[in-house]
């Protein structure tokens, strides 16, 4: 061994002249200056630096107001002080670490601010070239499972490991979305696409030969592809950077860690890409004009209503292709949930597909019943629809995609933060008052007691106090929530969180000592079952548990870990309340009992909150791990409602003519109005039953994958409001634009019918 050194971290609040942050004190020797990290290379004379104060990061120093030579206020362990800062440190004098909202001090200085004498919670070696391993080893036999031995690089390892479900239901539902985004860019070519036959066909029947045609259609086709996608990377990066900004609210319950925006370069590459590509495709489509045996015909006036119907053979085909799609979306999702994201995919491309024979359908039922209503203007709208197939189907299209991301994504979200929610409300509904150093997510930051637990118990309308402890538990790449609980507490284990086994059972076994209730990814890492017992490696030694139940995470994707509390002092040999729980006499309201609670602590900087309060807290805090995909959802949904609105708004516009004979022929204008009103909402009705359907599918599928891949409690229901949410702005904006766009249309001149349209 070369080197070592000794490292003490506790979690605290930094309070300054013009915030207060939430930290984590950082304690080191000065022989870490000898292992020549990057946090530590030019650190100097380190413990000179830092004499008798704290050095804060630039960055944490500005946003709290605080300087070196100054003083700020710091509450670690449930104790308030005023330390001086010694120093304000950058980038080049502590690295990476510059970044951090951390409050770096001589290991002495440490532990007399944490009231941790003697304590240590990493040692850093640093072994003689090649005795690596011999030194692990050793090491591991020296501390007889009590602390674990690891790499350097592990903390970073269960960061990664700990954030990882989350990205990965953040890649589902962006994967979803992108899909949807590519169907928006291959229909919205589609309602040009009776045009552009037109002009293929005038193009070919003056001489131009096909090499030539498709040339020209080809670099239409990439430059639009290429400026549009490039518009559309250019407002996803200010939306990344501005609205849609990351949170680490989440991660910061364990981690000393801040968010920094980062776009992925093959990411922005893959959606420019895919955007250029669905956009050339599309183009495509006019070229099939050239296979039909008279161009001519293509190219003759009014001929564009003609192209537009959809061969018979061709909707049966299309069904055919839906449900294929379905069927091949089950079976790999049943297969392997890892391949949902593929099912999500598969089932984008199902809405399309199944457009052509649903639009076919809704034509038949149209006619019959618009011929049954005297006066009724259904019959004329299967006509047009019918004469602007093409066009009817992009627009459709559209609103299906649209609404099946929104339901997919939405739903899945919704009963994730249902099950989170739901888990939130159980765990704190032990306790009427709740006592703790913060209000972070996991409960892990313990305290002295000093007597509180005695005062609070004497407090008026007080029936009784009970200890809660916690922490986190690294177990490989694992940071394990570890929950210790009173027997006294009304639960030990949240019902709905409960995966396997018997409730009743479950909380008799804990309450009595030596079993444990463990989440269901840690049980399959492990191929453990209800009934089965495990070595887990505390700080007292190897202790062996049996295991009560299995659960879900409960919140913390790692996995969580429920034990009795005498278990845990006796393991972890502590008896620092991480929380205190207070139960209320009868007749005592929440109200009143928090300010009986915070006068029997006289002063003392701890959190005193009534459950709601706290529930209502915990619950923003696990939100913030959602933000993102509330995010996609929110921006599918809005550009949903554009996409559909311009892709109205381009039909209802080229149709002018063909209302203008239509005025020729003795229709008025408010029948044309009542006409395209009618046709629109017929046309985006099929879309919204259409994405409804596969949007809901998507959705229990994406839910089955969140539960069984990422082990978040994510129970499906139908989410009839987050429907409700999609249809209203989907048919409310195709409502309100064919309303007020029809409106003028049809009150288009009948002359235009007779001149020659481009």
């Amino acid at each position: 061994m070369r080197y070592a050194a000794f490292v003490l971290r506790e979690n605290g609040e930094l309070i300054g002249a013009h915030a207060h942050r939430s930290i984590q004190v950082v304690g080191v020797s000065a022989s870490i200056v000898a292992l020549h990290g990057a946090a530590t290379r030019n650190l100097g004379a380190g413990a000179a630096l830092l004499n008798g104060g704290i050095g804060l990061p630039v960055p944490l120093a500005r946003a709290v107001g605080a300087r070196g030579g100054g003083r700020v206020g710091l509450i670690v362990g449930g104790r308030a002080r005023v330390t001086p800062v010694a120093a304000v440190l950058d980038s080049g004098t502590i690295g990476p670490v510059a970044e951090a909202p951390v409050a770096i001090a001589q290991l002495g200085v440490a532990q007399a601010l944490t009231e941790r004498p003697a304590r240590v919670t990493e040692v850093l070696i640093e072994p003689v070239a090649g005795a690596e391993r011999r030194v692990a080893a050793e090491l591991r036999a020296l501390v007889a499972g009590r602390v674990s031995v690891e790499g350097a690089g592990s903390e970073l390892q269960v960061l990664q490991a700990t954030a990882k479900p989350l990205g990965q239901a953040t890649a589902l539902f962006a994967a979803i979305g992108a899909m949807v985004g590519l169907l928006f860019a291959a229909n919205a070519m589609l309602l040009t696409l009776p045009e552009r036959r037109r002009m293929v066909a005038e193009l070919y029947t003056h001489g131009f030969e096909v090499r030539q045609i498709q040339a020209i259609l080809v670099s239409q086709a990439l430059i639009l592809g290429v400026l549009a996608s490039a518009l559309g990377l250019a407002l996803g990066d200010l939306l990344a950077h501005t609205v849609f900004r990351q949170s680490t609210v989440y991660l910061a319950a364990a981690f000393p860690i801040e968010a920094h925006q980062h776009i992925d370069l093959g990411i922005a590459l893959l959606a420019f890409a895919g955007g250029v590509l669905a956009t050339v495709l599309a183009s495509g489509a006019p070229l099939l004009v050239l296979r039909s045996r008279s161009p001519l015909i293509s190219a003759a006036p009014g001929a564009q209503h003609a192209v537009q119907r959809i061969p018979p053979r061709a909707t049966r085909a299309l069904a055919a292709v839906a449900l294929a799609l379905l069927g091949a979306a089950t079976a790999l999702a049943f297969a392997d949930p890892a391949l949902t994201i593929v099912s999500g995919i598969l089932l984008a491309l199902a809405v399309p597909c199944a457009i052509p024979a649903l639009f076919a359908g809704a034509l038949v039922v149209l006619r019959r019943v618009g011929s049954r209503l005297r006066g009724s203007m259904l019959s004329l709208a299967a006509i047009e629809l019918n004469a602007t197939a093409t066009r009817s189907i992009a627009l459709i299209a559209v609103a299906g995609v649209a609404v099946y991301g929104a339901v997919a994504i939405q739903g899945a979200r919704s009963d994730l933060t249902r099950g989170l929610d739901q888990a939130v409300v159980e765990y704190l509904d032990t306790a009427q008052i709740w006592v703790a150093a913060n209000d972070k997510f996991l409960t892990i930051d313990n305290f002295p007691d000093h007597g509180a637990a005695a005062a609070i118990a004497r407090a008026p309308g007080v029936a009784a106090v009970r200890p809660y402890q916690g922490g986190l538990l690294y177990v490989g790449s694992r940071a394990l929530w570890i929950r210790a609980r009173s027997p006294r507490d009304s639960a030990m284990i949240q019902a709905s969180q409960l995966r396997h086994g018997e409730l009743r059972v479950a909380s008799r076994l804990i309450r009595g000592g030596g079993w444990a209730a463990i989440s269901g990814a840690f049980a399959s890492e492990r191929h453990l079952h209800v009934g089965d017992h495990f070595i887990l490696p505390t700080p007292g030694g190897s202790a062996r548990f049996g295991v009560a139940a299995i659960t879900t995470n409960a919140g913390w994707s790692p996995g969580a870990i429920t034990l009795n509390l005498a278990d845990y002092r006796r393991w972890w040999g502590t008896t620092r309340p991480s929380a205190l729980e207070v139960d209320l006499r009868p007749g005592v309201t929440a109200a009143a009992g928090r300010r009986a609670v915070t006068r029997a602590l006289a002063g003392r900087p701890l959190l005193v909150q009534t459950r709601a309060s706290r529930v209502a807290s915990f619950q923003a805090s696990a939100r913030e791990g959602l933000r993102s995909l509330g995010q996609i959802a929110t921006l599918l949904l809005i550009t949903a409602a554009l996409a559909v609105a311009t892709v109205l708004s381009a039909s209802i516009w080229q149709r002018r003519a063909r209302l203008a004979s239509l005025t020729a022929q003795g229709f008025d204008h408010m029948q044309l109005w009542r006409a395209v009103v009618l046709e629109s909402a017929v046309a985006v009705a099929i879309g919204c039953v259409d994405g409804v359907v596969l949007g809901l599918y998507g959705h229990a599928l994406a839910s089955r994958w969140l539960e069984l891949s990422t082990g978040f409690p994510a129970p499906f229901s139908l989410g009839l409001a987050d429907i409700a949410l999609a249809l209203a702005i989907v048919a409310g904006c195709t409502v309100l634009l064919a309303g007020a766009l029809g409106f003028r249309s049809a009150r288009v001149s009948p002359s235009l019918a007779f001149q020659d349209q481009p």
